[in-house]
């Protein structure tokens, strides 16, 4: 299982996040074709669920992430992103 959570580096908090909307755009595709062509191995609800958080998914399963990389034909170095997230200041 992967977890997509959190990432302090020094001051700054990071948060990972799932690309699989730009990727989607950028190769045509939609969630029901990248379901139809992973043979089964990801569900269009899962696909859905991700988008609807807008890749923000807490955890996965390793096996999705291979999934995805395979049919969109990438690695996870393009389908993971590494995005700041503000701190509250306390006070």
């Amino acid at each position: 299982m992967v977890i997509l959570s959190y990432l302090a580096m020094g001051r700054t908090l990071y948060r990972m996040r799932l690309r699989i909307r730009e990727l989607l755009s950028e190769r045509g595709m939609t969630p029901c074709k990248l379901a139809r062509l992973s043979e089964g191995r990801i569900s269009l609800s899962t696909l859905y669920r991700i988008l609807r958080a807008d890749g923000q998914a807490p955890t996965f399963e390793s096996k999705l992430l291979d999934a995805i990389c395979d049919v969109l034909g990438t690695g996870p170095n393009e389908l993971l992103e590494r995005e700041p997230v503000r701190r509250r200041k306390k006070g």
